[in-house]
């Protein structure tokens, strides 16, 4: 279930992060060939303009200065008079032939209506566009065609500019730029996949810890009941054991029944459903009551319960003082249930004052909880007596009282006693 569940979510994660990635790069990529483009048409309408007000002003060129203009600009220069060509063969080597090039300039301005042996009539200027001519070895220039009129007739001008440069650098700059979304989609799957498993990792283990909750307590509620089935059999069987089989059946359904309690109690608080009423209340008369209750089940057990109170009066506690009572019962259950021996024992409930708390202790000195199982007695159906030969009791007791603590903000910890034994705080 989870293994498909991340998967889905990875790709999510993935497809939505990496198509916001990649348009940011797309946009990145267009405004750098805007940028681009922008700027080369503006260096080439300078040079336009450098030779057009030479031409206008009928300013003699020399070689060496068409020569130094082309080789600086990467320009490919055509200029003839009244339809003479100038004696200029060029300095800059083209790929494509210049007379090709030339040619085909020539041809795409001719579907502006600008002809090779047109001339200006009802104007100083006829200019065709900014043209992209395409050179035979996959170079690229641009171009443009004018022809002014001058007082002895007129002046044709080709001026190319060579950008097959400023292309390569584009396809350089589009690799880099999908390198970068590749290796970008990758780091982001990594991260997706990171963070799904860690994001989903609270989850599995309490969708686990819920499917061996059922399964504990669906084994748990079988004994109760396979007990009450195999007892009313044997009632029929043996009518004169009616009165004593009848008080198995009974002790079974009390079992039961505190089963069926905790564990509503437990759901109540795992869906936010306990309603927690704290008030200020008196501690030490709350002790002499359980005190009253439970030290004769200890001295039936041949044990002792002493109350310890110390001797200036405590404060009274906010806390829910029916929530309080529950969890002071389990921890005396538990104390009489494991701290008790065949010869009996001692269990002390002791408060005492720490400002600004006031913490109580149940304190046992049976065997003990080892330290690596300290954080595991709290959880649901957890039991040291793993064989289960203690029937009485199910390992809800504790967890209970962990649920009950935390729903009201009480603190409630485990140590060793000392000498041997374990003690029970609870610190409200």
């Amino acid at each position: 279930m989870f293994p498909k569940l991340e998967k889905k979510f990875v790709i999510l994660y993935t497809l939505s992060t990496g198509l916001i990635l990649t348009l940011i790069l797309a946009v990145a990529f267009l405004s750098y060939l805007a940028s681009q483009n922008s700027r080369q048409n503006s260096m080439f309408q300078d040079q336009l303009f450098t030779l057009m007000s030479r031409l206008q002003s009928d300013s003699i060129f020399s070689d060496s200065y068409l020569a130094q203009l082309e080789h600086k600009n990467h320009l490919a220069i055509y200029i003839e008079e009244n339809g003479s060509p100038f004696f200029f063969p060029g300095s800059y080597q083209t790929c494509t032939e210049r007379g090709k090039l030339f040619e085909r300039a020539e041809n795409l301005a001719a579907g502006e209506g600008i002809f090779p042996n047109s001339h200006p009539i009802s104007s100083n200027l006829l200019q065709s566009s900014l043209l992209e001519i395409r050179g035979d070895e996959g170079d690229l220039y641009l171009g443009n065609i004018l022809i002014i009129q001058t007082a002895n007739g007129y002046k044709k001008l080709i001026l190319l500019q060579d950008i097959s440069g400023s292309q390569m650098q584009s396809i350089k700059t589009l690799i880099f730029y999908l390198v970068i979304d590749c290796i970008g989609i990758l780091l982001l799957f990594l991260t997706g996949r990171w963070f799904v498993r860690r994001s989903l990792k609270p989850l599995e283990e309490t969708y686990e810890k819920q499917q061996d909750f059922v399964a504990a307590a669906s084994h748990e509620l079988r004994s109760p009941l396979a007990v009450i089935q195999s007892t009313a059999d044997a009632i029929a069987d043996a009518p004169e054991e009616e009165g004593r089989l009848l008080d198995v059946i009974r002790k079974e359904c009390r079992r039961g029944s505190s089963l069926v309690k905790n564990l509503l109690l437990l759901a109540a608080a795992d869906q936010k459903q306990w309603a927690v009423k704290k008030v200020y209340f008196e501690m030490d008369e709350m002790l002499l009551s359980l005190l009253e209750v439970y030290e004769p089940l200890c001295v039936s057990r041949n044990g002792k319960l002493l109350l310890e109170l110390p001797d200036e009066s405590m404060p009274k506690v906010y806390a829910d003082p029916a929530l309080c009572r529950q969890i002071f019962m389990i921890l005396l259950d538990n104390a009489v249930a494991y701290g008790l021996g065949e010869d009996g024992g001692r269990i002390v409930l002791r408060a005492t004052y720490l400002h600004p708390h006031v913490e109580v202790s149940v304190i046992d000195h049976g065997p003990g909880i080892p330290d690596g199982e300290k954080r595991l007695i709290f959880d649901r159906f957890y039991r040291q007596d793993q064989s289960r030969r203690q029937k009485e009791h199910f390992g809800l007791g504790l967890s209970v009282a962990a649920t009950l603590a935390e729903i009201q903000g009480v603190e409630l910890d485990v140590r060793d006693t000392e000498g041997g034994g374990s003690t029970f705080r609870v610190k409200i």
